[in-house]
């Protein structure tokens, strides 16, 4: 981690992906495993990424065939995996169902597992998903028996036909997310909804030393997010930030795609600094906030096992959560 006395004009190999600046700034040089990783901040607006990072045949290798394996520890998502990704899925429908008519199509890219799709399509929706790891969008085909197409999400080029995409947790890892949006909006027929999720730069919940990891190419805080979504086209409907966690979630809605390339989010970089350099380890381990998590992950742990330990397969899991019999 840098200290607020070293150099803070430095150079980037990209501009910014949100106002094209190149007046960046190093908030860390470390991941949360403590190997090297060059985080830096946009001093114009306020975007966080990685820089340099890998080529893209590297990351889209590392996405097909490692990241579950190295961030969770397995190919094949387990029950306690399948209830808590059950339980979220209905979190997340119950934020946009209002706008969901029965007509409507949705497609869920990065769609992991495939439990939000398979959720979806159990109460009615006409939801399909697309996802790179090659082992998970295999289970959510052959197990839960549902459309979830082996890819990426610039692979997408179904052209006005899509009334929903969601991006839950996924806008984070691509390495041009402005590219990406924009795609989208090419994808979604007049006046559709993006639902975005992402992790929230400004989150205290964490250790300082555990804010960035690899995976995470941009770290994007609700005033970044929303200026994204606008510059690509669409304007915000609503905005969530979670309780406990701090993530952000946008429903986003297509507008007649001119984009809004002013970005002015003066102070914003600041604000974002002022934040996270006042959250240090020893702030971090002398709050409640460490040990309430371990308190929550030790129930958490309890009362999935005893949820769970009745069902003989995953959809029954899925089932019973959907239907309000377990965990709702």
């Amino acid at each position: 981690m840098t200290t607020r006395t070293q150099e803070n004009t430095t150079m980037c190999s990209i501009p910014c992906n949100l106002c094209d600046s190149t007046s960046v700034e190093i908030i860390s040089l470390k991941d949360r495993n403590g190997d090297y990783l060059r985080t830096i901040i946009c001093k114009k607006c306020g975007l966080i990424w990685s820089d340099p990072r890998p080529r893209d045949e590297k990351i889209k290798e590392f996405y097909s065939t490692n990241y579950r394996k190295e961030y969770k520890g397995i190919t094949k998502p387990k029950k306690k995996h399948v209830y808590r990704d059950a339980k979220e899925a209905m979190k997340r429908y119950n934020f946009f169902k209002d706008l969901l008519k029965k007509e409507d199509r949705l497609l869920d890219i990065g769609a992991g597992n495939g439990v939000f799709v398979y959720s979806l399509r159990s109460i009615g929706v006409d939801a399909k998903g697309i996802e790179p790891d090659e082992n998970h969008a295999r289970y959510a085909r052959e197990e839960l028996k549902i459309p979830v197409q082996t890819g990426f999400a610039q692979e997408v080029n179904e052209k006005e036909s899509i009334h929903i995409v969601t991006l839950n947790h996924v806008l984070e890892h691509l390495t041009d997310p402005l590219a990406e949006l924009k795609n989208i909006w090419e994808i979604l027929k007049e006046k559709g909804y993006l639902i975005v999720d992402v992790p929230n730069a400004e989150d205290l919940k964490h250790n300082f030393k555990n804010r960035y990891h690899k995976a995470h190419i941009y770290t994007f805080n609700p005033e970044t997010l929303v200026a994204l979504g606008e510059r690509a086209g669409f304007k915000t409907v609503r905005k969530n930030i979670a309780p406990l966690c701090g993530n952000i979630s946008v429903i986003f809605q297509k507008t007649d795609g001119r984009s809004n390339s002013n970005i002015d989010l003066g102070g914003n970089a600041l604000k974002i600094k002022e934040k996270i350099y006042k959250h240090t380890s020893l702030r971090h381990f002398t709050s409640t906030i460490p040990y309430n998590k371990i308190l929550l992950k030790a129930f958490m742990a309890i009362t999935e096992q005893i949820a769970i330990r009745k069902f003989s397969n995953d959809k029954e899991i899925i089932d019973s959560v959907v239907s309000g019999k377990i965990g709702r």
